[in-house]
């Protein structure tokens, strides 16, 4: 209670503020803890009253000139006060600030947050920038024109009105000639980027955990080496493992990683706040934090020169019922052990994704599991890489998504892996000076039941090469065998075979039979006269026919196929 002071400043915030910068009198109402505040208002410095104008409210202004006299559609604005602002953080560190909001007042014991200039919605925050790194009190005794530090300060704030807020004083102020000369010197130079925020801060800004356990890891870090205090709530404890089970003890040096439990164990947030005293540039600026239900709007400030103050950065822990999901993987088919490596990937949505992988040739069940998942969460599995290869194909079959429950939940993955087809290539070659004079050759190729049952003709009079044919679609393992019921000789030229007769199938590959048959003239002494008995020529031609008759009933039911070179 305030008694008669305390209800009047009450009345000013329930009705209007007065567009003078500053009350520096005692807040209106209490204040109340918050986490937030980093600085405090703690009154005036050093300045001098003012009169002027500014535009009409909501209406854009030009800064490109400072006018000569207040423009005759401005209102009138009469500062009482026009200088530095006074700020303390917990740690007894002051600072001085500015205003960049003359219509909004500030008061003794609001609390201030650092804030961005995009936060902040104040035009033309570069020009004042650079008012602020040029002139009183970053750059002490200037401008060096001013009979004090008084009037410096009103002149500066003077110029950053100008660009925060369109302000221009009377002509016959004694500020003028100091604020129009920051002013042109401020134009001519140019604008300044906005400086780097405090060092301080929470990494990651949220992370979240199952209610009966810890969330994290939060790294907490500070500019310059300094240690950081780090808070949470009523409610909940910090730890420094991820187990919970090491009390986490303030200071903390920069880098430390910090888990949260609830020590309720329930699923509501807690915002956990780490601050340390830090360098902190001209040009940040300070935004109210909220910590007097009386106000609801306080000035904007802006700090005059480098100082170290204690910043914070805060992140939310939140906690939620867990379930497990196990995934359980299985094989089958005839080539169990022959895959190559298998990766898993369970996908959880935000929670996140898992990947599991599992060795090439595994033979046995595997079993992966993902704990302290959000119920209700859905997950799926999926297989990016499902161990087929060039000899096995492998065909998965998942489970529908599960929606996680609290307890365990299950997804299924089973994969069939049967071994690939092969092939067999026959290739006959035809060689020797006696190329060419045998009679036709017949291959005979021969795999599994009755799989393959063909012959492989090369004709008559042939002359030396190489001649294949090719047979696909051939299950591993099986056995093809080439016999060659006809081999070309006669009584113009011997014939001597090598080479492979029997091949197995291998999966994914191509098994080659080669059979070699070289040729080799008779000689005309060892030849069968072609003279005699015209009855026992017409008797040996009788005999040739019948034996190659019953050779072409036996193969009746083969297929026949020409060479193919």
């Amino acid at each position: 209670m305030f008694g008669l002071v305390g209800a009047l400043l009450a009345a000013l915030v329930v009705t209007a503020l007065p567009a003078q910068a500053v009350f520096s009198g005692p807040e209106p109402g209490d204040t109340v803890p918050a986490a937030e505040v980093e600085i405090t208002m703690t009154g005036t410095g050093v300045g001098t009253a003012a009169t002027g104008g500014i535009p009409p409210a909501g209406e854009t202004f030009d800064i490109s000139a400072y006018p000569p006299d207040v423009p005759p559609t401005y209102e009138e604005d009469n500062p009482s006060f026009a200088g530095t602002i006074l700020t303390a953080d917990e740690e007894g560190n002051t600072q001085e600030m500015y205003c960049i909001d003359i219509r909004t007042s500030t008061y003794s014991g609001l609390g201030y947050e650092s804030g961005t200039w995009s936060e902040a919605n104040v035009p033309n925050v570069g020009y004042v920038n650079r008012v602020l790194n040029s002139y009183y009190p970053d750059q002490p005794g200037l401008p060096a024109e001013a009979a004090d530090d008084a009037t410096r300060a009103a002149a500066v704030q003077a110029a950053i009105w100008f660009f925060s807020d369109g302000f221009v004083l009377q002509d016959t102020d004694p500020l003028r000639a100091l604020t129009q000369g920051i002013i042109d010197a401020v134009l001519a130079a140019g604008p300044l980027t906005e400086p780097p925020p405090p060092d301080v801060s929470i990494d990651p800004p949220v992370a979240a955990g199952p209610v009966d356990g810890v969330t994290g890891p939060f790294t907490v870090t500070a500019g310059g080496g300094a240690g950081l205090t780090v808070e949470a709530p009523a409610g909940f404890a910090l730890f420094t493992d991820p187990a919970g089970t090491v009390p986490l003890v303030n200071p903390v040096p920069s880098g430390t990683q910090v888990w949260v439990r609830s020590t309720a164990q329930t699923p509501d947030p807690a915002v956990i706040t780490a601050s340390a005293v830090v360098p902190v540039e001209t040009g940040i600026v300070y935004l109210y934090a909220g910590n007097n239900p009386d106000v609801t709007v306080a000035q904007k400030l802006i700090l005059a020169a480098n100082a170290e103050i204690e910043s914070n950065a805060q992140a939310t822990a939140e906690f939620f019922v867990a379930g497990d999901l196990t995934v359980n993987k299985t094989f089958a088919g005839e080539a169990v052990g022959s895959q190559g490596a298998i990766i898993l990937t369970v996908d959880c949505g935000p929670v996140g994704t898992f990947v599991f992988e599992i060795p090439a040739g595994a033979t046995t069940p595997v079993t992966e599991t993902v704990t302290d998942l959000p119920v209700g969460t859905v997950c799926l599995v999926t297989e990016e890489v499902t161990g087929s290869t060039t000899a096995v194909t492998v065909t998965p079959t998942f489970s529908d998504p599960v929606t996680i429950t609290e307890g365990e939940n299950v997804l299924a993955v089973t994969n069939t892996m049967e071994f690939n087809p092969g092939s067999l290539v026959v290739a006959k070659t035809i060689s020797g000076s006696g190329a060419g004079l045998q009679e036709e050759v017949v291959l005979h190729i021969q795999c599994g039941d009755g799989l393959i049952d063909e012959i492989f003709v090369i004709p008559e009079g042939t002359s030396a090469d190489t001649f294949t044919q090719r047979y696909d679609g051939i299950p591993a393992g099986t056995v093809c065998r080439v016999t060659e019921p006809a081999s070309g000789a006669n009584e113009d030229v011997t014939v001597e075979s090598s080479g492979a007769a029997e091949a197995t199938i291998l999966p994914g590959q191509s098994q080659t039979v080669g059979v070699v048959n070289e040729y080799a003239p008779v000689p005309v002494t060892e030849r069968l006269p072609r003279t005699g008995a015209d009855g026992a020529a017409a008797m040996a031609a009788t005999a040739g026919t019948a034996m190659l008759t019953g050779f072409l009933l036996i193969l009746g039911s083969w297929s026949y196929r020409r060479p193919r070179s």
